[in-house]
């Protein structure tokens, strides 16, 4: 899975690790400075989640380093997160380790891990928390299926264009669909592919009598492998659609 494109540098990929962190619930410090039994460390993401009123820190070092990352910087990854009472610490790196380093974190609670797999890690709390309620919070709408299908209205709006706009509102339900929502967090078969779910030119299903050309909706849409980018993409096509149809008046009365 993609959640943002790859870091173009060392801050890049700190201010994306620290980014995903805080999308995914946590409370974010960049290049915070923290007082250890030895010494005043500044770490490049301090994040901590709060969990049934527990709170839950992990320290992440991001190094986009040419050499592979020598054991003796783990062993001080190791005692800070040991002194400051951490219960995780990342070393998240574009290059590799030395042999020395992964044999010295065995049986200790630091991992050494690569971009791609950070963005594995924490795929599914990012879904949860920011990926799957924002979709929903602009997509979400209440009109009324009987007005949009018996509108005829067509002073207020050229025929073609409403029938433009509904060929475009219901694509956009279509793809939401394609989404398991957050609230199902606690069903395993609704999220167990989840991070596997774009590009929709490949992973969309879609019914027998429908195809891609079924759907009105911009390619680079249906080509996106970023979650972030696509999230950005269906909000900046769909808000103008919602806009001008909510000036229609189609929702549900419910007072009636």
């Amino acid at each position: 899975m993609n959640i943002i494109e790859c870091p173009q540098n060392w801050r890049d990929l700190q201010n994306k690790v620290g980014l995903i962190l805080e999308q995914s619930n946590f409370s974010v410090e960049i290049e915070k400075k923290i007082s250890s039994i030895r010494s005043l460390i500044e770490i490049d993401v301090y994040a901590e989640e709060k969990i049934d009123d527990r709170i839950y820190t992990i320290l992440c070092e991001c190094k986009m380093w040419k050499s592979n990352i020598p054991q003796l910087y783990v062993h001080g990854l190791r005692t800070v997160v040991s002194d400051i009472g951490a219960n995780k610490g990342y070393i998240i790196t574009t290059s590799n380790f030395q042999q020395g380093s992964k044999d010295s974190i065995s049986n200790t609670n630091i991992e050494l891990i690569t971009w791609n797999d950070f963005q594995r890690i924490f795929f599914k709390s990012w879904y949860i928390n920011f990926f799957s309620p924002t979709l929903v919070s602009f997509t979400f709408s209440d009109y009324d299926p009987a007005s949009i299908q018996f509108f005829e209205d067509y002073e207020a709006i050229p025929q073609e264009r409403f029938r433009l706009l509904v060929r475009q509102y219901h694509s956009i339900n279509r793809i939401v669909r394609h989404f398991p929502h957050y609230i199902h967090k606690e069903q395993p078969k609704e999220f167990s592919s989840i991070s596997d779910r774009l590009p929709l030119s490949e992973k969309l299903f879609l019914e027998d009598f429908e195809s891609l050309d079924y759907l009105e909706i911009p390619f680079a849409i249906l080509e996106e492998k970023h979650y972030s980018n696509f999230l950005v993409l269906l909000k900046t096509f769909a808000d103008p659609i919602y806009e001008e149809l909510d000036k229609l008046n189609l929702f549900f009365d419910y007072e009636d």
